[in-house]
């Protein structure tokens, strides 16, 4: 902990990421297209699914915008003094509000995008250069694979590390391991969601009544 950083830095920093994070981007851009996106495809705030049920148009500015969200949090961390790992706590807090956002009645996405925003925002070079890697890979699974934009980031995340831990990296080994550590909690996240939900999956929309049994079920 740096000296003018205290625990109220922290509480203050967590506060405005998770702000940040919770702003429902996925959802006010399928509502602006008349769709809700928590009752077709996956069921989730993210960027895949409004990818796949409104536009690749409409999914492409929810993914840079996810990714704005999570840059942001940690720009304003750091003018309130926060550096190196310490930036572990508002990027944490950041993927906790989008996925539980209190203006979506604590419902949200996987938190991939966002993620990789903070990311940037902590390490700009060597994760744009894994953005660009996983982003690839994500565009070509689209099809094959469930949630593309999870895997794509664990591909992305993959190459992040390679060349952290090249010779001569500048970046802090703690930032390596606790980003990675938050893109396991977000994959585990993920699976559990799909796990215990599988009636998200099934074809069609579901009626406002289903909906309130599958979020109250949710919740309990």
């Amino acid at each position: 902990m740096t000296p003018d950083v205290t625990f109220t830095t922290y509480l203050v920093a967590a506060a405005i990421a998770f702000g940040f994070g919770a702003v429902p981007v996925a959802y006010t851009v399928g509502r602006l297209n008349g769709i809700n996106v928590f009752k077709v495809g996956s069921r989730q705030a993210g960027a895949t699914n409004v990818w796949r049920e409104v536009s690749r148009k409409q999914g492409v500015i929810v993914t840079l915008i996810d990714a704005a969200k999570g840059a942001t949090a940690i720009f304003m961390a750091r003018q309130l003094g926060l550096q190196g790992p310490e930036l572990l706590v508002p990027s944490t807090a950041a993927v906790a509000g989008h996925w539980n956002s209190p203006l979506t009645k604590f419902k949200g996405g996987d938190g991939v995008v966002t993620l990789m925003g903070t990311s940037v925002g902590i390490a700009p070079v060597v994760v744009l250069i894994g953005i660009a890697i996983g982003t690839a890979f994500s565009v070509i699974m689209n099809k094959k694979l469930a949630h593309p934009s999870l895997w794509g980031g664990i591909v992305g995340y993959g190459t992040f590390i390679a060349l952290s831990f090249r010779p001569n990296s500048n970046i802090d080994p703690l930032l390596v391991y606790g980003l990675t550590g938050i893109g396991i909690a977000i994959m585990l996240h993920s699976m559990y969601f799909h796990k215990r939900h599988k009636q998200y999956f099934q074809s069609g929309p579901i009626d406002d009544e289903q909906d309130s049994l599958l979020h109250q079920d949710r919740l309990g």
